[in-house]
């Protein structure tokens, strides 16, 4: 082997390299600038935290909300879970998730809403059943619940209906009006959680027939507090405090006047939210984004709200904007 060739690179070699690497380092940089980066991350994120709620609403049957901070540019995704279910269908009282009932008064009637139900009418003053919820963790009300069951009330019934940990409630009074409250988590001065008032709903005389079962649902989300009979709104009031947490267990006829009727099919559900979401730092929400998306049980928008598809514009400090479409059976494009 000649001296040449054991020499390595001459100065005019490695300068010619040299040239060729900035070259190619140049062309690189300037396509990696034409990439938007921040597109590919915004829009698919907000898909994804869409399509997470509206799968939540198909696979659970349950309501799904998608809430948006536009100032903040965050969004997070929120759905009902089942917690609790009692059918009363024989004694001792059993529920799901291993939540059973203690009887202290009460008895099971063969024509309940669904098969038997349980009836307090005709018992002793202060009859009641219990059920012991406060200590199982997933029973946490706080940022919003769901309650269904189906009444039959006597004529003038007048009572408490039910009562969840002493923090949500469920009443008739006469003339068939129905009533409900939860307890609000309020702040002191020094910005700690306290035990707030009541916050109340009523719904006018009427709303209940003697002798007829009805389905009732009381529901909260931190945005709404409803009153359903047999899919009918008859009460509303707007509000966004944390439920107190619960105190006590879940009673049903909890009053010192017994509940002249019966209960079947209680469901309680209760809301849990996904992670907080935000996009890039040179992303944000359109001015006319919607600050609560609702889909309902089955996947798609609730079209109360809704009546039409929803559009989510996310707009770029640099200019270019996309666009995020909800169609009316939930599809997100």
């Amino acid at each position: 082997m000649n001296a040449r060739a054991r020499s390595g690179f001459t100065l005019m070699e490695l300068m010619a390299v040299m040239m060729i690497i900035a070259v190619l380092l140049g062309v690189g940089a300037g396509m990696f600038r034409r990439i938007d980066f921040s597109d590919r991350v915004a829009r698919p994120l907000v898909q994804s935290v869409l399509r997470s709620a509206q799968n939540w609403a198909v696979a659970r049957g349950t309501p799904a909300l998608v809430r948006i901070d536009k100032q903040a540019g965050t969004l997070c995704a929120e759905g009902q879970l089942v917690v609790g279910t009692w059918h009363f269908e024989r004694l001792p009282i059993v529920g799901a998730f291993g939540l059973d009932g203690t009887q202290f008064g009460g008895q099971l009637v063969d024509d309940g809403f669904q098969g038997k139900a349980l009836s307090f009418v005709g018992e002793p003053a202060r009859s009641s059943v219990e059920i012991a919820v406060a200590q199982d963790p997933a029973f946490d009300l706080r940022d919003g619940f769901c309650v269904r069951c189906a009444l039959r009330i006597q004529p003038g019934a007048s009572a408490a209906v039910l009562s969840i940990g002493d923090v949500v409630g469920l009443d008739v009074e006469d003339g068939g009006a129905l009533s409900a409250w939860f307890v609000a988590e309020r702040l002191d001065e020094e910005q700690r959680p306290v035990r707030g008032g009541r916050i109340p709903l009523r719904g006018g005389v009427g709303a209940l027939v003697p002798g007829r079962w009805e389905q009732i649902e009381l529901s909260y989300d931190r945005t709404a507090f409803e009153l359903r009979v047999d899919g009918v709104r008859i009460a509303s009031t707007s509000e966004d405090a944390r439920v107190w947490h619960l105190e006590g267990p879940l009673r049903i006829s909890p009053g010192q006047t017994t509940f002249a009727g019966a209960l079947d099919s209680l469901v309680v559900s209760a809301v849990g939210a996904s992670e907080v979401s935000k996009l890039p730092s040179d992303s944000h929400f359109g001015p006319d984004t919607p600050t609560e998306i609702y889909f309902q049980p089955g996947g798609g928008l609730d079209r109360a709200r809704h009546p039409e598809a929803l559009r989510i514009r996310l707009l770029r400090d640099d200019g270019p904007e996309s666009l995020v479409i909800v169609q009316p059976y939930g599809t997100v494009e």
